[in-house]
C-alpha cells in the first residue's frame, strides 16, 4: 500500500491540538501529573483534563476530565488533588473552588474540600493550605442618612465602574481598581479563610519553605498608583507574624523561591532603561541579610513566542537533594533549563533547540513540558547530569505525522549594526525551486521576547497557503543581553533598520521570493512595527497589524502598563517632550501610508487599547489607502493564543484573506 499523502496545515486544525502543561512529579518520583487542554468547536471553548504518566513504563492514563479538571497537586505518592466544577454551584456570582482527590492507580474522584474563593494558586502548608485569590479592597460609600435607595440605583459592575487607581484595568483580568491578588491561610477542617498579606498589597510571587513553616512573598503596596518597586516579606505560619525583609523602595522584587528552609532566591529589577535585566539575590534568614549573586545578563522565564501553547508551568524551582536552583532562561531563540549552584554559577542543563515551557525537579529526575522540533509541547523526562531527554507523551504525534509541516531554517549573519544576527525562513509547504513565491515578514511582540524554531500555527498556515514565512530577532529582542534589548528613545529606528536589513538578507538567500510581493504581519510591538513601516517605507505590498500601538501620546494614559512602561520606551511623558513621543508614534507617519492595512483588535485588550487601532484605521482610511479594522468582542491581548476558538479561526481567516488579496492577485 502507498503512503497516505500528507495534508496541508489549516486554521481549523486548532481543534486537533492538545496543549500539555502544569507538569509535576510525585513525591516518590515514579509518576508525573499534568494538565491537557483542547479547543472544542461546538462549544467554542477549551476543555481541560488531568493525566498522569509513569516515568518508568511510560504509561499514560487520564485521571479526570468531567467539570474541567485542572490545577493538579500531589497529596502523597499515589494521590492527586485537583480543582473541578463537576458539582459546583451554578448560580451567578458563585465564589468558591471545589477540589477532589483521586488515586493514580484508579478509582473514582472523591470530593476533598471547598475553598470559599476563586482560587488562582494553591500550595500545601502541612494540614492547612496557602491560597492566592482576589481580594476586594473597596470601601463602602453612599448616603450617610441611613436611607437605602434599593432598585433606584444603578448596579456597580453592571451599569458602571469606578476607577480610583492606576492601573484601573489589567489585560486578561478586567477591571482591577481596588482589587488585589492576596494570600490566605485556609484551614481545611473548619473551612476558615484568613488573609495573611497586608491590605492593598498585590502579590506578585510567593513560595513555601521545605518544612512548610514559612511563606515568602513579594508585591507592591499602594492605594492610588501602583509603583514599579515592591518589597520582600516573610510570614511565619506558626506565629502568624509577618516581617519585611527587603524595603519596597529598593527594586521590583520578583521570582521568589525558597532554597530549603533558610534561604530565599529572588530577582530584583530597576527600570532606568527598557530591556534591563533583573539582578539575582539570595536572602539568608539565619544571618538576616541578603547578597547579590554574580551578574547574569538574562531574565528568568520563557519569552519564546508561539500561538500553539496553552497553560502554564514553573519557571524556577529548588532541588534540596542537590542544593541546586533550576530556572528557565531565553538564549537567542531557545528557552533552556539552567542549573544554578550556591555561588550563583549557572550551567545549561538542556542543549536541545526549542522551548522548555514548564518543569519540576526531584533528586536526579527532571520532568518538563517542552516544544522540540516542530512538536507542540509534550512531557519529557530529563537527566540533569548529562542532559539526555526521553519523551513520555505523544498527544500531537498523529497530527504532525499526517500534515505537511515546514521546518524553519535558521541562519546567522554579521549585521551592519555590529551584532551577529539570527533569522529564520519557512519555505512553502509545496515548494518548487525556480518558482516565484510571495512572502510574509512576521514580527514578534514585546519587543523583549524572542522568535525561535518552535511550532507556530499561523506560520504553518501561511506556508500551506504558498508563502515563504520569514522572521528574526531585531534589536530589542530577548535572549541577547541588556545592550541588545535596549531600545530606549530609538523605537522605530534601530529595530526598523534591522528588519529591513534582514529582509535584504533573506532575498539574497532565497531568490525564489518575489520581492514585490512581501507582506508584513505582527502583534503588540509587532503591530507597532507594522503601523510604523506603512508610514516609513513602501517596499511591502500589504500589512496585517494586530493588537497594535499607533499613538504613544495617548497609549501611556489609558493602558494597564502604559503609565510607566511607555515612559521607559520613549524616554519622556508627552508633557515632558511632546515632539519626542510623537516622533516615535506610528500615527505621525500615517498620512504617508500607501500600504493596504488590516488591523485586528480586541475590545478588552487593556495592554494595547482599541483606541490605537481606531486612530490608525481612521488616519489611513482618510488618506485614501485601503484599510480594514476587525474588532473582536470580549477578547483581550491574548486573542491569538487563548481567545475563543471561533474568534481565533476568524482572525486567521481575515489575515490569510488579506494577504491572498494583495500578495496573490492571480489567485
Amino acid at each position: 500500500m502507498g503512503q497516505t499523502e500528507k495534508r496541508p496545515v489549516r486554521r481549523e486544525d486548532l481543534f486537533q491540538f492538545r496543549f500539555v502543561s502544569e507538569v509535576s512529579l510525585s513525591p516518590d518520583r515514579e509518576w508525573a501529573v499534568y494538565a491537557v487542554n483542547q479547543a472544542d468547536e461546538e462549544e467554542n471553548r477549551y476543555h481541560s483534563s488531568i493525566w498522569a504518566v509513569n516515568g518508568r513504563t511510560k504509561e499514560n492514563r487520564m485521571l479526570a476530565a468531567r467539570g474541567e479538571a485542572k490545577s493538579p497537586i500531589w497529596l502523597d505518592e499515589k494521590t492527586v488533588l485537583f480543582a473541578s466544577g463537576r458539582d459546583a454551584k451554578k448560580e451567578e456570582g458563585n465564589n468558591e473552588t471545589v477540589y477532589y482527590r483521586i488515586a493514580v492507580d484508579g478509582g473514582e474522584a472523591v470530593k476533598a474540600m471547598t475553598v470559599p474563593a476563586k482560587v488562582e494558586k494553591l500550595r500545601r502548608l502541612g494540614s492547612d493550605w496557602l491560597v492566592m485569590a482576589t481580594a476586594d479592597e473597596k470601601e463602602e460609600t453612599g448616603p450617610k442618612d441611613g436611607k437605602d435607595s434599593g432598585s433606584l440605583e444603578a448596579v456597580e459592575g453592571e451599569d458602571y465602574h469606578i476607577y480610583e487607581e492606576l492601573p484601573f484595568w489589567f489585560n486578561g483580568k478586567g477591571i482591577r481598581s481596588r482589587k488585589r491578588c492576596a494570600l490566605y491561610l485556609f484551614r481545611e477542617e473548619t473551612g476558615e479563610l484568613t488573609r495573611i498579606t497586608p491590605k492593598y498589597l498585590e502579590t506578585v510571587s510567593f513560595d513555601v519553605s521545605s518544612d512548610k513553616t514559612k511563606v515568602a512573598y513579594c508585591g507592591p503596596v499602594y492605594d492610588s498608583v501602583m509603583p514599579r518597586t515592591c518589597g520582600l516579606y516573610l510570614y511565619d505560619v506558626g506565629t502568624g507574624d509577618t516581617k519585611q525583609l527587603v524595603a519596597e523602595d529598593l527594586c521590583d522584587v520578583n521570582q521568589v523561591c525558597f532554597m530549603g528552609n533558610d534561604r530565599i532566591f529572588y530577582t530584583g529589577s530597576t527600570y532606568e532603561r527598557v530591556g534591563k535585566h533583573p539582578r539575582y539575590y539570595v536572602w539568608d534568614l539565619s544571618e538576616g541579610s541578603g547578597v547579590q549573586l554574580p551578574y547574569c545578563d538574562r531574565s528568568v522565564g520563557n519569552s519564546v513566542g508561539s500561538d500553539a501553547k496553552f497553560g502554564g508551568g514553573r519557571s524556577v524551582a529548588y532541588c534540596e537533594e542537590r542544593d541546586t536552583l533550576y530556572l528557565l532562561q531565553t538564549l537567542w531563540g531557545d528557552c533552556k533549563l539552567m542549573a544554578m549552584d550556591r555561588a550563583g554559577i549557572l550551567r545549561e542543563v538542556t542543549d536541545v533547540p526549542g522551548s522548555v515551557t514548564g518543569f519540576d525537579v526531584k533528586g536526579d529526575i527532571v520532568i518538563m513540558t517542552a516544544m522540540r522540533g516542530q512538536h507542540l509541547a509534550e512531557v519529557y523526562r530529563l537527566n540533569p547530569d548529562d542532559g539526555r531527554e526521553e519523551k513520555l507523551t505523544g498527544f500531537n504525534d498523529e497530527y504532525l505525522d499526517s500534515h505537511k509541516i515546514s521546518e524553519p531554517e535558521a541562519f546567522r549573519y554579521e549585521s551592519k549594526n555590529g551584532f551577529e544576527m539570527e533569522g529564520y525562513v519557512i519555505r512553502p509547504a509545496d515548494y518548487e525551486p525556480g518558482k516565484k513565491y510571495p512572502a510574509v515578514l512576521e514580527i514578534h511582540g514585546g519587543p523583549k521576547t524572542a522568535s525561535g524554531s518552535v511550532f507556530f500555527h499561523e506560520y504553518q498556515c501561511l506556508a500551506s497557503d504558498g508563502y515563504f514565512v520569514i522572521y528574526s530577532n531585531p534589536r530589542g529582542s530577548d535572549g541577547r543581553g541588556e545592550k541588545f534589548a535596549d531600545l530606549t528613545e530609538v523605537f522605530g529606528g534601530d529595530d526598523f533598520e534591522d528588519l529591513l536589513e534582514f529582509t535584504d538578507q533573506v532575498l539574497e538567500r532565497c531568490p525564489d521570493i518575489d520581492g514585490r510581493r512581501i507582506g508584513i504581519c505582527g502583534g503588540s510591538y509587532g503591530g507597532f512595527m507594522c503601523n510604523w513601516m506603512v508610514g516609513h517605507t513602501d517596499r511591502f505590498a500589504a500589512a496585517v497589524s494586530q493588537r497594535s500601538i499607533s499613538n504613544y501620546l495617548t497609549k501611556c494614559l489609558y493602558t494597564d502598563i502604559g503609565y510607566y512602561a511607555n515612559r521607559l520606551q520613549m524616554g519622556a511623558f508627552p508633557w515632558e517632550d511632546f515632539h519626542k513621543v510623537w516622533s516615535m508614534s506610528p500615527l505621525s507617519g500615517a498620512h504617508r501610508a500607501e500600504t493596504p492595512l488590516l488591523l485586528l483588535q480586541s475590545d478588552e485588550d487593556y495592554r494595547c487599547w482599541m483606541g490605537d487601532a481606531v486612530q490608525m484605521f481612521s488616519a489611513v482610511k482618510r488618506r485614501g489607502t485601503d484599510a480594514r479594522l476587525v474588532l473582536f468582542h470580549g477578547e483581550n491581548h491574548d486573542l491569538s493564543r487563548s481567545g475563543k476558538p471561533k474568534n481565533r479561526m476568524t482572525r486567521l481567516r481575515e489575515l490569510e484573506g488579506w494577504f491572498e488579496r494583495y500578495l496573490c492577485p492571480e489567485a
